[in-house]
């Protein structure tokens, strides 16, 4: 191949390594900032499973005031839908469709981004060895000097 060739080879891997590279910023910052929601979100569902559970076969009786209105939980219940309202009224902040789509785009982001890392990994190795290849070939044909 003529140095001329290697040179656009290695200009074409760059301009390559540099869209990838664009691509994993891109993607990682979609993904670091959907894992910040998902952390909130995740936390926010262990409060309240732990509220949940509370809820159920109690020691003693639980308020929480939600909207204007007061929710009761007597002692020793055992309705698991007036333990779900008590747990939603206590921590309101909680949405599971939320929590899952988030789930769904932390795959879906992480995916792209392991994607761009190796094709980014992938390029940078072709280029060196292309500089290589390149450099060899311009000196063999005297256009660099050693």
């Amino acid at each position: 191949m003529s140095t001329a060739a290697q040179l656009g080879a290695l200009l074409n891997t760059q301009a390559d390594l540099n869209y990838y590279t664009a691509q994993l910023n891109y993607w990682s910052g979609k993904y670091e900032a959907n894992s910040e929601k998902l952390e909130k979100q995740v936390k926010y569902e262990e409060k309240w499973e732990k509220a949940y559970d509370d809820a159920i076969d109690n020691e003693k009786e639980l308020k929480v005031s939600s909207n204007g209105r007061q929710i009761v939980v007597k002692e020793n219940n055992t309705n698991k839908n007036l333990a779900d309202i008590y747990a939603h009224a206590k921590v309101q902040q909680y949405d599971e469709e939320l929590s899952l789509e988030l789930a769904e785009l932390d795959i879906e982001y992480d995916t792209m981004k392991t994607m761009y890392e190796a094709l980014v990994t992938m390029k940078q190795a072709e280029k060196e060895s292309q500089k290589q290849s390149t450099a060899t070939s311009a000196q063999d044909t005297h256009l660099l000097q050693s």
